[in-house]
């Protein structure tokens, strides 16, 4: 695996002249970020950017050294990546493997392989004994980890996790939080809930006013809190989008 990753170069983007990234540059590397913003700061924007479903006003985006938006290498930078929805609109009537099975193909897995990269992937999130469910009659928990499922299948070098934890009781979010940290790899989640990030992130990045305004450790974003604060990474969060300075 490359030491970077995700590398996105100088990447704006707007909607109806409203710039919403501007000259953005990030370099990710294997273990765990967490992207962070207050709602309307680009995080799903540039996740989508990311994810090769939106293509940027300016910049480029590479996964593992191939550009995403080449259309001579797209194919091999999209086979290097997957992704995690917040909302997992599967067909109800398809199983879990079944619908693990055929996103390992659509990603470009070789047919006679499909069925025990869902295997293994189904067993990895715990749902080997629910192979054979209908998607509608799972738990929101266990639609949750079909959507992992289906990401960690083909083993892509990079994993973006959007709200990996949404919708997700305490002890459906605890077995989350200890599938995501048994990943490994590269993992870009984005999240607004600052438990999950103090609970799974090696670094933290905040994005705010179409830029990077912080990029560090969540001890580092702790000690921007004033002192005293009894939450101190919420805190320092505040402080950062407060000032508007890295």
């Amino acid at each position: 695996m490359p030491e970077n990753v995700l590398t996105l170069s100088g990447i704006s983007h707007s909607y109806r002249r409203r710039p919403v990234l501007a000259g953005l540059d990030l370099d990710v590397g294997p273990g765990i970020t967490a992207l962070l913003g207050v709602n309307g700061a680009g995080k799903s924007t540039l996740f989508r950017i990311a994810a090769g479903a939106l293509r940027p006003d300016q910049g480029e985006v590479r996964i593992s050294g191939s550009a995403i938006n080449s259309r001579r290498e797209r194919g091999r930078a999209l086979r290097h990546l997957a992704l995690m929805p917040q909302s997992s609109s599967f067909p109800g009537n398809l199983t879990a493997r079944e619908i693990v099975r055929y996103v390992a193909w659509m990603r470009g897995a070789k047919s006679r392989d499909c069925r025990d990269l869902a295997e293994a992937a189904l067993h990895r999130v715990g749902l080997a004994e629910e192979a054979d469910t209908p998607f509608r009659r799972l738990s929101g928990g266990m639609r949750r980890r079909v959507a992992l499922a289906q990401a960690v299948s083909t083993s892509p070098d990079l994993l973006l996790l959007d709200e990996p934890c949404t919708g997700l009781d305490p002890a459906q979010r605890h077995t989350m939080v200890d599938l995501v940290r048994g990943l490994g790899g590269a993992v870009v989640l984005s999240s607004h809930v600052m438990e999950d990030v103090r609970d799974l992130a090696d670094r933290v990045i905040v994005l705010h006013d179409r830029l990077i305004r912080f990029d560090g450790s969540v001890a580092d974003l702790e000690a921007r809190a004033p002192r005293g604060s009894s939450r101190a990474a919420e805190a320092g969060f505040l402080g950062v989008i407060q000032t508007g300075s890295s």
